[in-house]
């Protein structure tokens, strides 16, 4: 597609997703074209191809464009979904032979090893926060890592910008009616198609105009606007995610169910401390008493189940918090003056976990909710009656289905007078986040099923 305008050149080669056809992203190649300052050619694959193919069909583009009147020996390359995985695949390949000038991955992201502050090339990571395929919660990951590069890097925050735009959806980065791949998956857009392309073209445009340093300041004030944008749509999601997923290997969920098990009405009396383990761990000791200290330690250890999967379009916080945790009989052996009260079940624990994750949500975020979600379901706890088989079996349900999600634990209580055991299988506070910001929105047949560890 040749430019209308004069000025300086810049061309983008745009990859679609692996379900849709090239043709539906011409109207967004055309709100490109004319919201940038550049003379901006594009040129649009017809569909996604290999990996094996990729470099033949990139050079016939470019090749594409230069007959047309290109004069540049250098483009921009943009994929959306699986489109832009294999852009950013081929950003690292020996075969585009220096010609990209950056890659802008819409609705996708850095797959495998690939990480921001080593790519070869300027990377635009965007995506809207209602995207049912690269879900709101993959993007968290990506922001996360920007945000800790740009410590040391303070300009990635103009050369590798992740950006979440509110209201829109995987959709809306194409046209026209999609296939039942993407319509199934995604959720429900708050903008309408022309606001979608213009909140891309601004940030896209932006992107390049700082890469081909050209109205640097224009550029530099969108990509902040996008980034704190951005961190305020994404924050509470990852403040809640870093309850049970952190460098300091602590679920602090779990600590707060152990205080609930437990239920010792003075906990300053006690220090509770967890260890987050992988199944091939050995199990920490579950408490003690620090040398020259009168209070008592009481230690937990959680195993973290996250999906076995780098695709976006099931949820991506853990499946489960398998918690190893203290009965409170053997805590008031040692504190048989103290007050306790009643412990709660796992049921209990798992409903507040919701509690937590409803309470930290944003404000839109409750209200989408509110408004349009399907409801979550504590069911009671299963209980197991060998730490055997819950260890191997007890695992904890979620089901999932048009009328809502359904959550089962599993609890084993130690029966024997030396027992210590009250273990749960607990829901992660970001799972239940996942299921308000994203999957209680759907509503589809499409969605219904069920996912057991």
């Amino acid at each position: 597609m040749a430019p209308n305008k004069t000025g300086l050149e810049a061309a983008i080669v745009i990859v679609p997703d692996s379900s849709i056809s090239g043709a539906a992203y011409k109207p967004l190649a055309k709100v490109l074209q004319s919201r940038s300052t550049m003379r901006l050619w594009v040129a649009v694959l017809e569909s996604t191809p290999t990996s094996l193919l990729f470099p033949l069909k990139f050079n016939g583009a470019c090749k594409q464009l230069l007959n047309a009147g290109f004069e540049g020996d250098k483009v921009f390359l943009a994929g959306h979904g699986l489109g832009g995985h294999r852009a950013s695949s081929y950003g690292h390949s020996i075969f585009h032979k220096n010609r990209l000038d950056g890659v802008l991955l819409f609705s996708s992201f850095l797959s495998g090893s690939y990480r921001l502050n080593n790519y070869p090339y300027p990377v635009l990571t965007i995506s809207g926060d209602l995207d049912g395929i690269t879900r709101v919660t993959r993007m968290v990951d990506a922001f996360e890592e920007l945000e800790e590069d740009l410590i040391l890097t303070p300009t990635q925050k103009y050369t590798t910008p992740v950006i979440v735009m509110e209201g829109m959806n995987y959709g809306q980065f194409a046209s026209g009616t999609l296939p039942p791949a993407v319509a199934g998956y995604d959720l429900k857009p708050e903008i309408s198609q022309k606001d979608a392309y213009d909140a891309i073209a601004n940030y896209t445009n932006a992107f390049m105009l700082y890469v081909r340093d050209t109205n640097v300041s224009e550029a530099t004030s969108m990509l902040e606007e996008g980034y704190s944008k951005t961190q305020s749509i994404l924050q509470p999601l990852s403040q809640v995610k870093a309850l049970d997923d952190n460098e300091e290997y602590v679920s602090h969920w779990t600590n707060t169910a152990q205080q609930l098990i437990v239920n010792l009405l003075d906990t300053s009396l006690v220090e509770f401390d967890n260890t987050e383990e992988t199944p091939s761990q050995p199990k920490s000791f579950r408490f003690r008493k620090p040398h020259q200290s009168d209070m008592l330690k009481i230690n937990s250890s959680t195993e973290v189940y996250f999906p076995n999967t780098d695709g976006t379009k099931i949820p991506q916080s853990p499946l489960q918090l398998k918690a190893t945790m203290t009965n409170q009989r053997a805590i008031k052996t040692l504190l048989p003056s103290a007050p306790f009260g009643a412990p709660a079940t796992c049921q209990d624990i798992n409903q507040d976990a919701f509690t937590l994750a409803f309470s930290k949500s944003s404000a839109t975020a409750k209200a989408r909710y509110q408004s349009k979600g399907r409801p979550i379901k504590f069911l009671q706890d299963v209980k197991v009656t060998s730490k055997n088989n819950w260890n191997q079996y007890g695992d904890l349900k979620l089901n999932y289905n048009i009328t809502g999600l359904f959550v089962q634990a599993s609890r084993y209580i130690s029966t024997k007078p030396s027992g210590r055991d009250d273990d749960c299988t607990l829901l992660s506070p970001f799972r239940a986040m996942e299921w308000i910001y994203v999957d209680s929105l759907k509503n589809t047949k499409e969605q219904t099923y069920t996912n057991n560890t």
